[in-house]
């Protein structure tokens, strides 16, 4: 099965009309904990609400940066943003760091399937003519309950048994940038930049194309593939363009290589 994951600006505007969908904004900018706060404030999308991927939605206790919150935090994050386990959810952000796509697979990964992510996000929305408001919503808290789906979530100790298997295919999500610049990768992973799954005008590309680049690495839609890159954002990226493209056995490597490279060693091949 085939999943729509994203939503039009049009298509939007259409929901926050009728309402009963909840609008998420997860701006942020790297070494700069303030910055996103700050970007909603000057502007969002009307009724959106604000999520902080490490404010709210990630484990302060983990030494990897960034993991995703355990269940009672996350819980608690998504109740005050007025999300309940049957709320429609659509999540954007600036095309920067791909916050939209984590928030998905961190929803998905905790059981709520009824989420979306904007196309061309944030920059599209401003570029072409949309609604800005600079007004906070009155949000009524919801009640979620977790439901964590295991398979969707890899560990260190999981990854180090799927690359002593040789069979499963991985995917390093890291920007070109980035991958150049560590100059290793996790043994018998292929390279499928994050990036990759945007055209140039900042939207998604199609699932045809996507699921190209895919095969051409080995991951084909009948294999389980994992996932990883540098914390576990542009992963998540991956994560839902080839879940748009058919494939139903995805999961990512939380950690990335910021848990691979650090702590206890794990092999590391050069590229």
């Amino acid at each position: 099965m085939i999943e729509n994951a994203i939503v039009q600006p049009n298509e939007l505007l259409a929901l926050i009309e009728r309402g009963g969908v909840r609008i998420v904004d997860t701006r942020e900018i790297l070494g700069d904990r303030d910055a996103g706060r700050a970007a909603y404030e000057a502007g969002h999308i009307p009724g959106a609400v604000r999520l902080g991927w490490l404010d709210d939605l990630s484990d302060p206790d983990d030494p990897i940066e960034g993991q995703i919150a355990p269940p009672a935090r996350f819980a608690a994050a998504i109740e005050r943003a007025g999300i309940s386990n049957g709320t429609a959810v659509v999540a954007y952000d600036d095309n920067n760091l791909f916050l939209a796509a984590r928030l998905y697979w961190m929803l998905q990964y905790y059981g709520h399937n009824d989420v979306k992510v904007l196309d061309g996000g944030w920059p599209r929305w401003v570029r072409e003519g949309y609604p800005i408001s600079t007004e906070v919503p009155v949000v009524v808290p919801g009640r979620f309950t977790p439901a964590p789906r295991p398979a969707l979530r890899r560990t260190k100790e999981d990854v180090r048994a799927i690359v002593g298997e040789g069979v499963r295919p991985i995917l390093d999500c890291r920007w070109d940038s980035s991958y150049r610049a560590a100059g290793g990768h996790i043994p018998g992973a292929a390279h499928l930049p994050s990036t990759s799954t945007l055209s140039p005008e900042g939207t998604w590309r199609s699932p045809q194309e996507v699921a190209e680049l895919a095969r051409a690495l080995g991951a084909s839609p009948d294999r389980e593939v994992v996932l990883y890159c540098g914390g576990g954002v542009s992963a998540c990226q991956v994560f839902l363009a080839l879940k748009m493209a058919g494939y139903q056995r995805l999961s990512v490597y939380d950690g990335s290589w910021a848990d691979w490279s650090t702590g206890e060693p794990a092999p590391i091949e050069s590229h």
